[in-house]
């Protein structure tokens, strides 16, 4: 299970067309009914992937730019060719994180940590 928005909810629609189709799909092909067992965990692991995805901003694997960004990025000109970001005063993003994220030179190390803690929170809950 990824958290990102596209391959979240394809798995949610996986989910729920097993959930709302499983006698009829069970009846044309009978050597998937173990597959049928655990059609309420393809749903939740689909749903819950499509939420995460929505907090890490990522729709596969690519960060949605839907809102404007807290960051204003400038020049760096002491090195020639760097950018540097500067945080906008009382900006607040509204939902997920800001794509200027995607750009700093520590967001693997950044995104691993935080996805990681936000699956364990939402693991332990």
């Amino acid at each position: 299970m990824f958290g990102d928005i596209g391959h979240g909810f394809v798995l949610f629609l996986v989910g729920s067309m097993m959930c709302i189709f499983n006698d009829v799909l069970i009846a044309k092909v009978p050597s998937l009914e173990g597959m049928f067992r655990v059609r309420y965990l393809f749903l939740l692991m689909g749903l819950f992937a499509t939420f995460c995805g929505i907090v890490y901003n990522d729709f596969m694997a690519i960060p949605i730019f839907a809102f404007d960004t807290c960051y204003e990025t400038h020049e760096d000109h002491d090195h020639p060719g760097h950018k540097h970001a500067i945080l906008k005063e009382d900006c607040v993003y509204p939902i997920g994180i800001d794509p200027t994220w995607y750009l700093a030179h520590n967001e693997l190390t950044y995104m691993n940590s935080l996805k990681m803690k936000v699956s364990v929170i939402l693991g332990v809950m």
